[in-house]
């Protein structure tokens, strides 16, 4: 007797359990409305500052993976990706670390005008309102500064 009711708790058990489904929907720190706040390039005499063409627009990326930059009536789709990956790379400071990390692309166009945005960035540290992206291009080192639009 004792063999069937275990068999039947643990039937009913499995059954409830099985019968509910949790969604839960993780929400990306990039997700948002960005705005280029400060570029610059960092050789061998230290950093200096650099004008990208795309400071004055404003870059918003889905939870989805879509992305659209807005500037002056001009609005280019595209996507984003951030990966988690291992391997060389320069931070904000312009220290080179072999830990894991994130990285990210940014791959925007606009098919009428060909016109396109594609960023290509090693490393990208989320902070609050802000994200710092950098590159290391054989010459120099690129860092972006993003605020929340």
């Amino acid at each position: 007797m004792k063999r069937i009711l275990l068999l039947t708790s643990l039937f009913a058990v499995v059954l409830l359990t099985s019968c509910s489904k949790v969604i839960v929907e993780v929400q990306q720190p990039i997700t948002g409305s960005w705005v280029l706040t400060d570029a610059a390039h960092k050789d061998a005499y230290g950093w200096y500052t650099v004008t990208t063409g795309v400071e004055s627009g404003v870059f918003t990326f889905y939870n989805d993976g879509t992305a659209r930059y807005s500037e002056r009536g001009v609005t280019m789709q595209g996507n984003w990706y951030v990966r988690t990956t291992t391997g060389g790379y320069y931070d904000e400071y312009g220290d080179y670390y072999t830990n894991s990390h994130q990285s990210l692309e940014i791959h925007v166009s606009d098919y009428y005008s060909d016109d396109a945005i594609d960023m290509v960035f090693d490393n990208v540290r989320f902070s609050g309102g802000s994200f710092v992206a950098t590159n290391y291009n054989n010459n120099y080192i690129e860092r972006y500064r993003f605020s929340r639009y």
